[in-house]
């Protein structure tokens, strides 16, 4: 071969110099380095792929090669390379210098900041939208807390990305469905209901009051009354708002229409505790629609499919069917969700609950007696 030949005539050469030019010893070393690495290489190929006139290096032999031939200018790597050109060498070295620093490479470790997971950005927009007045170090504080590593300065930039920047006067002005959301758990509304009796002396009128918590959707019966006056609305206020068990102890507003059973009595029982009372304008039953919708499943899921001859059968059939309302009835207006259910256990059973006779049902899960 070519390059034993020069390899013999190169270790001659060495012979005849002077022992005290180190410089030319140098340099004529790095070339029998450089040759015997590319001697090495080629015995490699001549044992995988006999016959191959041109050998094709591997990335790993081109490593090599290139790490030999980097001491080299290119007219020396000129005289002892006649298969590749010098430039082609060198250009292996500078490749292998890119791929060192190459963070995109397989393997290589990633430099800068590590990226943010949408599931933080996600966290940090959920609780921006529902505590609007939270600046940055209260929403790093709840992060930590829950097990979120970020800092102030990372939510900022985040919520900067967002397009949501700090507005003083956002914690004074807030927004509507904030404001609804935190109004209906001090609301409370109430209004009347009707049903005929029919007796003996022809169809009667029986006149139901009833109370709602606007939040929770829970409903109770103030009184049945034939013909009520204002002394029998004023003696419901005054069990609204027992001290003891008041179903309207801690509301603040209180809707009701202008029924003249609603009069100035009725009022000052519930602003005797602190509920400011809010009368509806004439003719806008729409506005207290969350009783008027109570009122309307009462009927048409229980009251008009019934026959009542006395005020006790009434009382009885609001009875159950307020406890399936507060207990048993899903309401899409809290998610699907029961008012106020009762302890289930996972592992029970499922058992149906009737309601008058088995108009109504109602499911739970609970153990059943060995």
């Amino acid at each position: 071969m070519k390059q034993t030949d020069t390899l013999k005539r190169l270790n001659a050469v060495m012979k005849d110099i002077n022992g005290d030019n180190t410089q030319v010893l140098r340099t004529l070393q790095d070339q029998i380095d450089y040759l015997q690495e590319k001697v090495g290489i080629l015995e490699e190929i001549i044992e995988t792929e006999t016959g191959r006139e041109q050998p094709v290096f591997s990335e790993d032999q081109k490593r090599r090669l290139a790490y030999r031939g980097r001491k080299l200018n290119e007219y020396l790597l000129s005289v002892v390379e006649a298969t590749f050109a010098p430039g082609t060498v060198h250009g292996w070295y500078r490749e292998l210098i890119g791929r060192k620093y190459d963070s995109t490479a397989p393997g290589q470790r990633k430099r800068g900041r590590k990226p943010i997971s949408p599931e933080i950005v996600e966290k940090i927009l959920f609780f921006q939208t529902r505590n609007p007045d939270w600046g940055y170090d209260r929403i790093a504080g709840t992060m930590k807390y829950l097990g979120y590593d970020v800092s102030a300065t990372t939510i900022r930039k985040i919520l900067n990305d967002h397009g949501i920047v700090p507005d003083p006067e956002r914690r004074k002005r807030g927004d509507w469905q904030q404001f609804i959301e935190t109004q209906q758990y001090v609301t409370a509304a109430t209004d009347f209901a009707t049903v005929e009796l029919l007796t003996e002396h022809g169809l009667v009128r029986e006149h139901l009051l009833f109370f709602m918590d606007i939040g929770s959707r829970e409903v109770r019966l103030g009184g049945i009354a034939h013909n009520p006056d204002s002394n029998w609305t004023t003696q419901v206020a005054r069990n609204m708002c027992d001290m003891w068990d008041g179903f309207l102890l801690g509301k603040k507003y209180l809707i009701h229409d202008r029924d003249s059973l609603f009069n100035k009595r009725f009022d000052s029982i519930f602003e005797s505790i602190g509920v400011t009372i809010k009368r509806l304008p004439p003719f806008c039953p729409m506005m207290n629609a969350r009783c008027e919708n109570f009122i309307r499943a009462l009927k048409t899921e229980c009251l008009d499919k019934i026959i009542f001859s006395t005020r006790e059968q009434i009382r009885l059939a609001v009875s159950e069917f307020l406890e399936y309302w507060n207990r048993y009835r899903p309401h899409e207006g809290l998610g699907g969700k029961m008012i106020k259910p009762y302890p289930q256990d996972p592992d029970g059973e499922l058992v149906e609950v009737s309601f008058l006779g088995g108009l109504l049902h109602g499911y739970k899960r609970e153990k059943l007696a060995a």
